[in-house]
């Protein structure tokens, strides 16, 4: 049991003062090894103990290891280790109503006496088994003063004490101060607990997230492959003179590079989705009405328009292409605002829906279709040009026919009319 001692037995510090240094310690330091080293090192400094060891929960493995151990007498940390059967654990982990004495602290001395008891000695595997476990550890181990920490009602581990070196007795106010040392270790313990467990936890969740988002995104790649293997078959139904999709692809692109449109990243994979998908829709129109050798009639002519909005909903599985469908549902609307399906005009039609609406009338005009051959490049020039500022915007198709004369050159075959408009 704790004794009153005199002025001279109690050592010469501040105990507040201590216990607010490892407050603060607790605040900076981000490993609480750190913390409980620096405790046992203290308190076998300051007091002058045969030992000064510190016994922490390993949740994970279910079991009480040493973290630290101080003094001439000090334990082999990392050897020693405590199961939650052990009688130490039992003892400050049992129901404080039956216990004869408090848990908050436990000397050697209290045991030997309460062993001495006769309704101790005479218990059978009860709490007189208990106490010989308990007795017969702390002795094996020189332990004088084992002081419990716990969180809730969790024992997180043991502060155990040995033996004054004078020979002197452990006061109240030492006890008291252990107690504190140990409440304020075992928080630091679980709170460290509490936020390495957190931080598994969100790395995990980061983790799934991220393989969702590879998945979401091959899904969506997939579909985007099929997509774009629905528009090859649409203008297989319909070639053009520059037949292949990846080359109404690549003039809108360079349109939109001689506009000054930055072409970096996302902005160029939306403008590239949206001039290869942009008649998508039409594979849902019938090939009676698709590939019509004549004129359509007026109803056939309100089913073609649809393929508009049938565009778009076959890109509402893409969730990154948003933008694309908006573009769609915008390339037949005319900058006059004479247009489909909702009479946009001017700077309301997104700038990216201008540009495949001259593209893609530019290759309307040179295609050879069920019902007529292609015209010449020069009569398609010419019906771009009179139609700027009606159906087309006419910064636009400036920037499309530079783009053109670079495509052209490159074939040597630039037009004259071509050429003296650019000249112009």
């Amino acid at each position: 049991m704790p004794t009153k001692a005199d002025s001279q037995d109690i050592p010469k510090f501040d105990y507040q003062e201590v216990l607010r240094d490892v407050a603060r310690s607790m605040v900076r330091l981000k490993r609480p090894e750190r913390l409980l080293k620096l405790i046992t090192r203290f308190i076998d400094r300051q007091f002058g103990l045969t030992h000064t060891s510190l016994l922490v929960l390993d949740p994970k493995k279910g079991r009480y290891v040493f973290v630290n151990s101080k003094g001439a007498k000090r334990l082999p940390v990392g050897l020693v280790k405590f199961d939650i059967d052990h009688p130490l654990m039992q003892w400050f982990s049992g129901s404080k109503k039956k216990l004869p004495v408090q848990k908050d602290f436990l000397f050697l001395s209290d045991v030997k006496k309460m062993l001495s008891r006769a309704e101790f000695r005479m218990a059978a595997n009860s709490r007189g088994d208990l106490l010989a476990g308990i007795q017969k550890t702390m002795q094996n181990l020189n332990i004088e003063l084992l002081v419990p920490g716990y969180f809730k009602d969790t024992l997180v581990g043991l502060l155990m004490l040995g033996r004054r070196v004078n020979g002197r007795s452990f006061t109240t106010q030492e006890v008291t101060f252990f107690q504190t040392l140990a409440h304020d270790c075992s928080m630091a313990v679980k709170t460290t607990e509490y936020n390495q467990n957190l931080i598994e936890q969100n790395q995990e969740l980061a983790n799934r997230l991220e393989e969702i988002e590879r998945m979401r995104a091959k899904e969506q790649r997939t579909y985007y492959e099929i997509m774009r293997s629905l528009a090859e078959e649409v203008h297989a139904k319909e070639p053009y003179i520059f037949s292949h999709v990846s080359e109404v692809e690549r003039l809108g692109i360079m349109t939109a590079r001689e506009m000054g449109i930055g072409l970096s990243g996302k902005t160029k994979d939306l403008l590239s989705a949206a001039l290869v998908l942009h008649d998508v829709g039409k594979i849902g129109i019938p090939d009676s009405i698709l590939c019509k050798p004549g004129q359509l009639t007026p109803e056939e002519w309100q089913i073609m328009k649809t393929h508009v909005e049938k565009g778009a909903r076959i890109l509402e599985p893409l969730t990154d292409f948003k933008k694309v469908r908006e573009i769609i549902m915008a390339h037949h609307e005319r900058f006059d605002g004479n247009g489909y399906p909702r009479g946009l005009k001017g700077d309301e039609i997104l700038i990216e829906a201008r540009i495949i609406c001259v593209v893609d009338s530019f290759h309307a005009i040179v295609s050879s279709r069920c019902y007529r051959e292609g015209h010449s490049i020069d009569y398609a020039i010419h019906e771009i040009q009179k139609c700027a500022g009606a159906q087309f915007d006419p910064v636009v198709v400036d920037a499309f026919l530079r783009a053109l004369k670079i495509e052209l050159q490159k074939k040597g075959e630039v037009p004259s009319s071509l050429a003296e408009y650019i000249s112009k």
